[in-house]
C-alpha cells in the first residue's frame, strides 16, 4: 500500500471536500503537523480545564442545565469534525486516513469545541481493502479509546456515545451519497452499520444505531440533547415526546 503524508492527505481532503457544496464545510477539519496552531493530546479532553470551558458555554445559555446533554452533544459537535473527512477519504478517494487516538491532537475553539485534528503520520492507499479493514482503525484506535475516555470522565454512557458515532456515520454517508451518487465503496462502508460483529465475532459497536420507521429516520438510543432546559430534539429522536414537537432540520447542531 502507498503511504500518503499528512500534508498530501488533508489537502487532498480539502479539495475534494471544497469541489462539492453540499460537502464544502468539511474543509479544514484536519490539518498537518505544520499547522502550529496549539493543540492539546487526547488525555487533555474533558480534563477539568476543558470541562470548565465547556461549562461556560453551555451556562452563557442557560442558568442550569444537566451536564450530560452538554457532553453528549459536545461529542457530536467533535463527530462533526472527524468523521466527514475521513468518510470523504475512505469512499471517494480510496484512502485510509492514520488517525490513531495516541497520534493526533486536537486544535480547540475558545468555545470547547473541536476546530480541527492534527495528524502526525502516514496515511494509506486502501482501494483493495475490505470496508472492515480500511475503517478499523478509526473505529477501535481512535473512536473506542476516545469513548472510554468520554465515559471514565462524564455520567454519560458509552452506548448513548457510541450511538452518536453510529448517528453521524450514517448521516455523513447519505450525505457522501447526495453529493456523489451510489458506489462500491459506500456500500461497502455502510455495511458496518449492519453487521452485529466485525471478523472475528468482536461487537461492532455501530450495528443497528439508526432505524428507519415507516420512512421516518430514528436513532435506536437517545443522544440527551432533550434534557436541556429548551427541550430541543434532535432530528432522529427516539424520544416518545419529540413526535409533539418541531423537529430540527438535518445538519450540525449548535
Amino acid at each position: 500500500m502507498t503511504a500518503i503524508p499528512p500534508a498530501a492527505i488533508w489537502r487532498e481532503i480539502d479539495d475534494l471536500a471544497a469541489s462539492h457544496e453540499g460537502t464544502a464545510s468539511f474543509a479544514g477539519s484536519l490539518v498537518g503537523p505544520e499547522d502550529l496552531r496549539p493543540a492539546l493530546p487526547a488525555d487533555a479532553l474533558l480534563g477539568s480545564s476543558h470541562r470548565a470551558t465547556i461549562h461556560a458555554r453551555f451556562a452563557k445559555q442557560f442558568d442550569q442545565f444537566d451536564e450530560r446533554a452538554a457532553h453528549s452533544i459536545w461529542m457530536k459537535w467533535y463527530l462533526n469534525v472527524v468523521l466527514p473527512p475521513i468518510l470523504l477519504a475512505d469512499v471517494c478517494l480510496g484512502r485510509s486516513v492514520s488517525i490513531g487516538l495516541d497520534q493526533v491532537r486536537f486544535v480547540i475553539a475558545e468555545d470547547g469545541r473541536v476546530a480541527a485534528v492534527r495528524i502526525h503520520d502516514a496515511s494509506v492507499d486502501s482501494g483493495q481493502l475490505g470496508p472492515f479493514t480500511r475503517l478499523r482503525s478509526l473505529v477501535f484506535d481512535h473512536l473506542a479509546p476516545l469513548i472510554d475516555l468520554l465515559a471514565d470522565r462524564s455520567e454519560v454512557t458509552r452506548r448513548v456515545y457510541w450511538s452518536n458515532v453510529g448517528n453521524t456515520y450514517e448521516a455523513m454517508l447519505r450525505r457522501i451519497e447526495s453529493v456523489t451518487g451510489a458506489s462500491q465503496r459506500l456500500r461497502e462502508a455502510q455495511q458496518l452499520l449492519a453487521a452485529p460483529y466485525w471478523p472475528g465475532r468482536q461487537a461492532n459497536p455501530l450495528a443497528d444505531a439508526i432505524q428507519y420507521r415507516d420512512g421516518v429516520r430514528q436513532r435506536r438510543i437517545c443522544c440527551l440533547q432533550y434534557l436541556l432546559p429548551d427541550r430541543r430534539f434532535c432530528s432522529a429522536c427516539p424520544v416518545p415526546d419529540a413526535r409533539a414537537h418541531s423537529l430540527l432540520p438535518t445538519g450540525r447542531d449548535d
